[in-house]
């Protein structure tokens, strides 16, 4: 039964871009979350050398208005827009639009960093980590009846003002992305999966 609901909230997850701002998230959902996210697998070249920090309220406004003054936000939603593989509606733009002015409206987000390293390789390990952590997370908002979607930044700007918000040193820490949570005010449908990507190489 447990392998049946796992492979089920694996599939029943949804990226939010719209969210109900004025709901309030659940102290304990969020705990449980954060905890998920501290249990995704380490990098032998951070081991416990990451962070999650929550923002919310004036906090998530500061981080907010900070991604959102940068141009590129915009930019990639409306490359989303304009290759997006799963059929346009005439509503697509606009909602690239309303995300790209305030993230979705999520009332908490989650801004996780990592420890940089000049080693390509080291790095790598590094960011990887940190992709099973918004996994983690992604899965647990949805067992807790929340929502959730990933925001990145390629601004170099934009990384180094984040940091400053928590007061964390720029030199020695690296956004990897923020989490927005909360409750979704749309039903994103499913994009296909394409079961002919799983390769099996058998040898008898």
């Amino acid at each position: 039964m447990l392998a049946r609901q796992t492979l089920q909230l694996i599939k029943t997850r949804r990226t939010c871009r719209s969210f109900d701002k004025y709901k309030e998230v659940d102290e304990n959902k969020l705990d449980n979350i954060l905890e998920s996210a501290i249990w995704a697998p380490l990098s032998i070249y951070q081991l416990q050398e990451r962070k999650f920090v929550l923002l919310k309220g004036k906090a998530r406004e500061k981080a907010a208005a900070v991604i959102v003054k940068d141009p590129t936000i915009l930019k990639y939603m409306r490359y989303m827009y304009d290759h997006q593989p799963w059929g346009r509606d005439d509503d697509w733009e606009n909602k690239a639009i309303d995300f790209a002015a305030d993230l979705g409206s999520a009332p908490v987000m989650v801004l996780a960093l990592t420890q940089k390293n000049a080693n390509r390789h080291k790095m790598e390990h590094n960011l990887a980590t940190m992709w099973c952590a918004a996994q983690n997370m992604m899965l647990q908002a949805h067992a807790e009846g929340l929502d959730s979607g990933v925001v990145t930044f390629a601004s170099e700007k934009v990384k180094k003002q984040l940091v400053e918000l928590t007061e964390l040193d720029s030199e020695k820490w690296e956004p990897v992305y923020i989490l927005n949570l909360g409750e979704s005010r749309e039903d994103p449908a499913p994009m296909d999966r394409h079961r002919e990507n799983v390769i099996i190489v058998k040898e008898n």
